[in-house]
């Protein structure tokens, strides 16, 4: 077989990857005190694990498995995506089946320069979703 028909590069998150994102997230989650739902999922963002919190929002369910969608299919942090321009956000998630979201807290999980994964996080502010979700990325690179 042709070399160049493979790619042999390629590293991916384990499910016990994902459950050191999730579990460490939890714990600054806990440490914060705001529960949240939580969920890390593969570079072509499928699911790998989720967490629902005591009290977190059934709400925010849909909310963290998109911002962890996005993060993981587009690269990028989920606030990044439309430059803040609302409209630009709503067309980008109608066009994606919303799969797609720039509400902050969705991270990319990012191991040798490539995209493993994403992690979101959703039922607090912004500021505490994006906190919840640096800590289960900085447990997977310290761990």
């Amino acid at each position: 077989m042709n070399d160049a028909f493979i790619r042999s590069e390629r590293i991916a998150l384990s499910c016990k990857g994902s459950h050191v994102l999730l579990h460490a997230a939890e714990k600054k989650a806990a440490e914060i005190g705001v529960p949240q739902c939580i969920a890390v999922v593969d570079g072509s963002g499928e699911l790998l694990a989720f967490s629902r919190m005591d009290d977190a929002r059934p709400g925010s369910i849909e909310v963290a498995i998109t911002k962890a969608r996005s993060a993981a299919r587009r690269r990028r942090p989920s606030g990044d995506e439309a430059g803040g321009d609302m409209l630009s956000g709503l067309r980008l998630a109608l066009a994606s089946h919303l799969n797609v979201t720039g509400i902050p807290g969705g991270l990319p999980v990012v191991v040798d320069g490539q995209v493993i994964g994403g992690i979101g996080v959703s039922s607090g502010t912004s500021d505490e979703d994006l906190i919840v979700a640096n800590a289960g990325i900085e447990a997977l690179h310290n761990g």
